[in-house]
Order: structure tokens, then C-alpha cells, then sequence
């Protein structure tokens, strides 16, 4: 090849775009966290016009009873109706006092008895299920049992297994440890001390999830992601909690007259002692309204599916409830759930 082949060649190489990496379009989802499945026309209609074909229903709990001193389910779920999508991925959430109080001699007892509720409970709807998702904020002190009964789980269900993951247990992993599990779904919310009165916003901050980020793409195990659209007001008393006002949002609390806004935009200071919202506020209480803007979670979004490897996953929203969806136009909830992460280079 001559020397004018050659300059030719690379002046044409030069010119190609870099190859790049296409993510996958994330599976669409959202839970279902209610104590009756019974579908609202607005719940359907949003599932009608996102697309979404996946449903995380909760099936039941797993508490610890103290007079008989051994797990029992509570709250399982009653169905009114066969849920009308493709997928059904029954959840089952345990408890972290069950692990404390469960004897290692417990465990296969108790993964067999899930595993056969979780299983009569899709067997009387018709639900066909691939897959159990086991959802515990466990700690370093219950992590062995926990991880023993996802074993058993996996053994007396032989299908796969999925569990919760909460971003300090992905920082702290060599302390907390990997489930054993197919897949862990990263729970991107509740990430403050709803409690404290200086939290600005305990549901979802940018500030405090971008200091979790980081450690996202050395995690061991594969992550789908889960965000929230649930909002509240939380109310507070001498610094102290007096109650938690579920779907109650800034809007609501500005058209109180004995509210004063403060700077921040999302607390409120009761100027007058009022009724109000069903409860008999005092002058001095304070009031923080806390939700989640669309522009947060898209970037919540792109920044998580960002720093974790291109494959298939699931986008789940939490949760499928009219009260919650009606602060969200059902076009943006679409938006939210169908676009793909950037592409890398």
C-alpha cells in the first residue's frame, strides 16, 4: 500500500463516529402496595396509557407475633379483581424484628410456609409467577439469617429470587453483604430522617443520593430500579413527630390561611392556633411538605442507569395508587417510564 493509499485510509478512519453503547430501554413497572387490589378506573387507565405490562404486587408481611413467638403472616392482600397485565412478580416483606427473634432451627419452616402462601394466594387468581421478590431492610446483626432464609426461599421455590436494596447497602456492602439472590431491586427513596426537623426533603434528594452513586457499578449483583411519586406532610411539634399526612402537598398547606410560608418553600409555620386538615394545630407547629418533582426523578433516572452496566432491567415506580398518580399527568408518568439512558461512548 502507498503512502497516499495509506493517508487516505486513516483521514477516513479519523472520520468515523466512536462506537457506542446502547442501553436497553428499561422494563416498565410499578408496585402495587395496598391492602386490597381492586383498580381504580384512573390505576387502569394510567397502566392503559404508559404501557406498563409488570405489576410488583405485595402479597403479605412477616412480623414476628410475640404471643406465640414465632413469624406469622399479616395484611395479606385481598384480590377484587385478577390483575389484567402480563406479569405478576408477587412481593413479600419481612419484618427486621422477625430475623432477630428467628432461631437458625426456624428458618426452613418459615421459608416453606412463604413460599406455600405466596403460592396459594397466585393459585386462586390464576397468577402465573417467575419470580418472588423478598423486600427487608435487614442489618449487619440479622444479615445471616436473612441471607439463610433467602437460601431456603430459593430451595423450596426453585424459581428466582429477588430482593430490595437500599443505597447504604450498596456503600457498606463488605458490611452489610450481597443477598443471595438473582437480582436486587435498588429502593431509590426514603434516603433522609423523616423524622428530623431540619431534613429537606426525606423522600428523594438529589444532594444525598449523588453521595451513593458512586459505589453503584462495583455492586455484585445486578440492579433494577425503583423510584418514588408518593408525596406527604410531615408535622411536627417542639421538634418532636405529632403526624405524617399522607398526600397532603405544598398546595394543599398554601391555601391554609393560618400557614406561614417559610424561605424554603416547603415548610410552614401555623401562626395561629386552627383546625386544620383534621388535626387541632397550636401556634409554632411546623409543617414540611415533601414530594417529588418530575424534573428529580428523570435525573434520579439518567444519573443511577448512568453509573450501572448496559443490560436489560426493570424501571419500577412506587406506587399504583389514584391519590398518588393523580399529581402526575399520565403523558409525563409515560415520558418517565419509556425513556433510555444516554448513550456512553
Amino acid at each position: 500500500m502507498n503512502i497516499v493509499h495509506c493517508t487516505f485510509l486513516i483521514l477516513f478512519l479519523s472520520c468515523q463516529q466512536p462506537e457506542t453503547r446502547h442501553s436497553p430501554p428499561p422494563e416498565p413497572a410499578f408496585y402495587h402496595w395496598k391492602s386490597t387490589f381492586a383498580p381504580t378506573p384512573a390505576d387502569s387507565a394510567v397502566l392503559r396509557e404508559t404501557g406498563v405490562q409488570t405489576l410488583y404486587v405485595r402479597f403479605f408481611d412477616v412480623d414476628w407475633d410475640e404471643t406465640t413467638r414465632q413469624p406469622v403472616p399479616k395484611a395479606a392482600v385481598v384480590f377484587r379483581e385478577k390483575p389484567a397485565v402480563a406479569t405478576v412478580v408477587p412481593v413479600v416483606f419481612i419484618t427486621n424484628r422477625t430475623l432477630l427473634n428467628l432461631s437458625p432451627a426456624e428458618v426452613p419452616s418459615l421459608a416453606q410456609k412463604l413460599v406455600q402462601k405466596v403460592a396459594q394466594l397466585a393459585k386462586d387468581q390464576g397468577i402465573r409467577h417467575h419470580e418472588i421478590q423478598l423486600d427487608c431492610d435487614w442489618t449487619r446483626s440479622t444479615r445471616s439469617r436473612y441471607f439463610a432464609l433467602l437460601r431456603a426461599i430459593q430451595q423450596e421455590a426453585k424459581m428466582p429470587l429477588s430482593a430490595t436494596i437500599r443505597l447504604h447497602q450498596v456503600k457498606f456492602v463488605a458490611q452489610t453483604g450481597v443477598p443471595p439472590v438473582a437480582r436486587g431491586l435498588l429502593m431509590t427513596y426514603n434516603l433522609t430522617d423523616w423524622k428530623r426537623p431540619e431534613t429537606r426533603n426525606s423522600i428523594l434528594d438529589l444532594t444525598e443520593l449523588r453521595r451513593y452513586t458512586p459505589y453503584l457499578p462495583g455492586y455484585p449483583l445486578p440492579l433494577d430500579l425503583a423510584l418514588p411519586l408518593f408525596r406527604w406532610t410531615v408535622v411536627f411539634r417542639n421538634n418532636r413527630v405529632m403526624t405524617l399526612l399522607n398526600n397532603v402537598d405544598r398546595q394543599t398547606l398554601l391555601t391554609l390561611p393560618a400557614l406561614t410560608p417559610q424561605p424554603d418553600s416547603m415548610r410552614f409555620v401555623v401562626a395561629r392556633d386552627t383546625m386544620a386538615l383534621g388535626l387541632s394545630l397550636r401556634r409554632g407547629d411546623l409543617l414540611r411538605a415533601e414530594a417529588c418533582s418530575m424534573i428529580d426523578l428523570q435525573r434520579a433516572k439518567e444519573e443511577i442507569l448512568a453509573q450501572l452496566a448496559t443490560q436489560p432491567r426493570t424501571f419500577i415506580l412506587y406506587h399504583l395508587d389514584a391519590p398518588v398518580l393523580h399529581a402526575y399527568p399520565s403523558a409525563a408518568l409515560k415520558a418517565l417510564l419509556s425513556s433510555t439512558p444516554h448513550q456512553t461512548p
